[in-house]
């Protein structure tokens, strides 16, 4: 009888399809880690962005605050509020600010502390509170130098277009 070496076992295939398990269970978790790395240095990358173009109009003088431009502000503590979907917001930066999570919009504020120094200059300080409407972001305010992938949380971050620091006074975007 002549035998048919065409093919492959029923063992064969079962080992096959077994070590394809084995390699999926590895996998999947690792890449799921990865696209979540991502999206949250994305997140991170995005609250830098809204810091930067706060500064940015702060220097420009294009931040007004109660009548007053930015660089004639007495020292003290100033926020503007950040939400996606609003006008003001999107004439701060001109592209992005969104969340990576879904493209969903952010909302939130960067505040921005004026005083003195000891060398007789002016020292700016900036903080953030940013997260969307799912629950990422920031749980508390942050400052710039810590605005990082561990500091983005994928829950709890529950922001307002309310929101703002305590004690601080609101300031808006020149046009």
């Amino acid at each position: 009888m002549k035998k048919n070496n065409k093919g492959f076992t029923l063992i064969e295939l079962l080992a096959v399809i077994t070590i394809m398990g084995i390699l999926m269970m590895v996998a999947i978790p690792a890449v799921t880690r990865t696209i979540e790395n991502s999206r949250r240095d994305t997140f991170s990358t995005v609250a830098k962005s809204y810091i930067n173009a706060v500064r940015e109009n702060v220097l420009a003088d294009n931040i007004d605050c109660g009548g007053t431009v930015a660089s004639a502000t007495a020292n003290g503590t100033y926020y503007i509020k950040i939400d996606a979907d609003s006008d003001a917001t999107k004439d701060l930066m001109e592209q992005g600010g969104r969340s990576p999570w879904g493209n969903s919009n952010v909302m939130g504020y960067v505040k921005w502390v004026k005083k003195n120094s000891s060398t007789g200059g002016v020292v700016t300080e900036y903080s953030i509170k940013l997260g969307d409407s799912a629950g990422h972001g920031f749980t508390e305010e942050v400052t710039e130098k810590s605005v990082t992938r561990s500091n983005v949380s994928t829950s709890g971050a529950t922001p307002s277009a309310s929101d703002a620091p305590a004690s601080a006074s609101a300031c808006t975007l020149n046009k």
